[in-house]
């Protein structure tokens, strides 16, 4: 069962990640706290904390970031790739479960999923690429 007081009280050190996620130092170690349904009582509650304790959370800043700035477009491609690999992730899980019938089958989701993946594959053809990329954002489950 989720913890929230202990969660909270290990918490070190809050980072943001472009991507809305957090980067949190817990128990002397990184640990990513995404904004996805495997993750929500931890998302919820960092957030939850940050608004009633007027946190002033830092921007996450990548080590990758600092070499990026020699070679952006590496930098971006990479990042891309990462997010491809997490919504496949994403896409099988939820094919499995509606294949199992643990989740209803949502047709709009899965599409959008697919449209998610293109997207991402398609940023390198942005008008600004490498240096002002529009990320999309991850459809979540209705």
């Amino acid at each position: 069962m989720f913890n929230k007081i202990s969660f909270i009280n290990q918490i070190k050190k809050i980072e943001k990640q472009d991507d809305g996620s957090y980067i949190v130092i817990k128990n002397d170690m990184p640990y990513h706290i995404p904004n996805n349904d495997e993750y929500r009582q931890e998302y919820d509650a960092l957030e939850e904390y940050i608004l009633e304790n007027n946190i002033q959370v830092d921007k996450h800043i990548p080590k990758a970031y600092k070499v990026a700035e020699d070679n952006l477009e590496e930098y971006i491609r990479s990042k891309r790739d990462n997010l491809l690999r997490e919504a496949d992730i994403i896409l099988l899980k939820y094919q499995e479960q509606a294949a199992l019938g643990i989740i209803e089958e949502n047709q709009e989701y899965y599409n959008a999923l697919l449209q998610y993946k293109q997207t991402l594959r398609d940023i390198t053809k942005q008008i600004d690429f490498p240096e002002n990329v529009i990320w999309p954002v991850l459809p979540e489950y209705i």
